[in-house]
């Protein structure tokens, strides 16, 4: 038998467990699967959340998602606040007319944040390697569509 021993006004029945949190699927805003939650990652001093590791599955690098990011946690799922460009990788990248101008190779952010530096594509038979920075993207759904034209974000994408 359980004893509850809180200190404040914690009531045991509107807690989660981890067991109510890992195996649950992870959900981006516009209700697309990242993966599922592998770990829960405690602050040692606060014994505060302060993220979640979400495994995305075989042979995919998992991602690592901080608190804040989190929208609300139920039982079936856990909601993200944002969907974050790490997914953006494999994407098909198309110009504003519709021609594709490549595939994302590579995506860099700033720092540790879900904030994007640029997309490094590969396009082409060669596969030539152009950087697109965000300032060109005008919409990311299942693929990303560019503000410019292909020609022009070739000429100026040359990068490695």
């Amino acid at each position: 038998m359980l004893r509850h021993l809180f200190f404040g006004k914690e009531n045991p029945d509107e807690t989660l467990t981890s067991d109510d949190i890992l195996g649950k699927e992870v959900i981006d805003p516009e209700g697309g699967f990242l993966g599922v939650v592998e770990k829960i990652h405690i602050d040692a001093k606060t014994v505060d959340i302060t993220a979640f590791s979400v495994d995305k599955g075989f042979l995919k690098k998992g991602l690592l998602i901080g608190k804040g990011y989190v929208e609300r946690i139920t039982p079936h799922a856990v909601f993200l606040r944002i969907r974050p460009v790490l997914n953006m990788r494999g994407m098909k990248v198309f110009d504003y007319e519709g021609r594709k101008v490549g595939t994302v190779k590579q995506v860099v952010l700033r720092g540790r944040k879900n904030r994007l530096k640029h997309l490094v594509i590969v396009s082409g038979v060669l596969r030539k390697e152009r950087i697109i920075p965000p300032e060109l993207i005008k919409f990311v759904g299942e693929n990303i569509f560019l503000n410019q034209k292909k020609g022009d974000v070739l000429k100026q994408g040359r990068g490695s």
